[in-house]
């Protein structure tokens, strides 16, 4: 799988969040199931009213519809650290996507997609490979 690193800034904060990359990537990442986890070596963390959702979903490893995805990250100011794992279809072994917030320093997007792959290179300013 390929990854890469989105960097966009707006007076010295990440110009997006979890609920843009989402929308670039519509409508396949609204059909996903996702699955919401921490990050490896850190507490998964986020904030405003949707990020606590997301903060309970990540304790359970919940899987949800993208589409309920899309709402609490429409409720989210900001997603700090967290890894949202695509699937495409239930059965599926290798994630489609996945989406790895760092410290609110950069988005990471890991895929073997490269229609997705293009779409958030020509949808983001500041891109590069991990």
């Amino acid at each position: 799988m390929d990854k890469i690193r989105i960097f966009d800034l707006r007076n010295r904060v990440l110009a997006f969040d979890l609920r843009d990359v989402l929308r670039v990537l519509a409508p396949r990442s609204f059909a996903a199931k996702w699955t919401i986890k921490a990050p490896d070596t850190w507490s998964f963390e986020a904030t405003g009213a949707g990020g606590e959702r997301l903060e309970e979903l990540a304790e359970m490893l919940a899987q949800i519809d993208g589409s309920e995805l899309a709402a609490i990250a429409d409720a989210t100011v900001q997603v700090i650290w967290g890894d949202f794992v695509g699937a495409l279809s239930d059965d599926s072994t290798q994630p489609w996507l996945i989406i790895r917030a760092v410290d609110s320093s950069f988005f990471e997007i890991e895929t073997s997609d490269e229609s997705a792959l293009a779409t958030i290179k020509s949808a983001f300013k500041d891109v590069r490979i991990a």
